[in-house]
Order: C-alpha cells, then structure tokens, then sequence
C-alpha cells in the first residue's frame, strides 16, 4: 500500500470491510449510543448515609408499689374489726396500734393464725400507698389462738408505724390512714380504714 494517498487507503479498507461482513457487523455494534445506556442513579443515591445515632431520653422509673397477697375468703361469720390506738404521731416515733376483732354472731369465732396475719398500708391524704405492706417482716412459727365468743372484743395483733415512708425517709407532717387487714386461719378480714394525723 505503499504510495497510495490516504483517501484511497480508506476506500481499499472500507471494501476489504464489506466483502468479509465485519463492516456490517461493526456498523450495528456503532449503532449502540450513550443514549441507550440506562442512567446511573445519582451520586447523592449511591452512597447511602448512616442515620446518626439516636439517644433515648432518660426517663424516671414511676414509683412501685407491692402488691397486696392474695387474700383468703372473708369471715363469713358476722364480725366487725377496727384498729384501736392513738389519733396521731410524730415522725420517727414508734407508735402502736391494735387489730380488734369483735364477734356479732351467735357462735364463737375461733382462729388458729400465724404471729404476723395481720398487715397494714399507709395512704396519704390523696389516697397513694405512702408506705406499702412489709414483705421482709421477720415472723417467728408461733401459732396464735384468737377465740372471741358471741358479742365480745378480742385483740389479734398489734401494728406498728413510726410515720416513715417505704424508703425508710420521714413523710411530710398531714393526713394519712392506716389500712389493716388480717390474712390467715383461711380467712381474711378487713378492719376499717382509720385515720390518723403525723406531725412534726
């Protein structure tokens, strides 16, 4: 090919081309353009991002209260029961109250219970539990007999509160009421709700 311009080389190959097809072939792979490429997804798309890290508010745990025992079928003989005891206290002073039983039935009310059956809750003056019912309560096995006969009054346990709280701090000077109940021999009984006034 040596001497020939470079139109006529260009011709030579271009027919070399077409007599053996390749031409043909190449001219259909050139028909393929950027515009039938399918469009890469935007770079802002291909990277994904990492959500930042979510740090949850601290929160306070609400307040638990225990709750009570399951308590066993009520006395169905007929009955009344009270506390009995003084009508206020000063914070941190032990005071005492006592569980009465009183039988108004016809038949004596016998009861074979456990030294520690009678327990008790403090509510404050907008009815929340103050101070819950102990469950840590050291009880000895001794086994206690409580015989009321008809129309009388017997003392079954006495309660103790020394105006403090669950948490063992002192609660604000105000109104309470002590909620005792007898739990044991099979039975329950509820005495009334008694108020009582702690001061400081």
């Amino acid at each position: 090919m040596k001497g020939m311009t470079p139109r006529i080389r260009t011709a030579l190959l271009s027919t070399a081309l077409l007599s053996t097809g390749l031409l043909g072939t190449l001219s259909a792979q050139a028909q393929t353009s950027i515009f039938n490429i399918p469009a890469l997804p935007p770079r802002s798309a291909a990277t994904p991002t990492t959500p930042a890290p979510v740090t949850p508010a601290p929160t306070t745990p609400a307040p638990t209260t225990p709750a009570r025992p399951a308590l066993n079928p009520m006395l169905a003989a007929p009955h009344a029961a009270n506390l009995s005891g003084p009508g206020s206290l000063r914070a941190g002073q032990d005071t005492t109250w006592t569980f009465n039983l009183t039988n108004l039935g016809e038949t004596a009310i016998d009861l074979q219970h456990g030294a520690c059956d009678v327990r008790f809750e403090v509510l404050n003056a907008a009815g929340q539990v103050v101070r819950a019912n102990p469950t840590n309560t050291v009880c000895t096995m001794q086994l206690v007999m409580t015989n009321v006969a008809p129309g009388e009054t017997m003392d079954v346990q006495s309660v103790r509160w020394n105006g403090r709280g669950s948490d063992g701090k002192a609660l604000p000077a105000g109104e309470y009421t002590i909620r005792a109940y007898f739990n044991g021999a099979g039975v329950s009984i509820l005495a009334e709700d008694y108020p009582v006034t702690l001061e400081n």
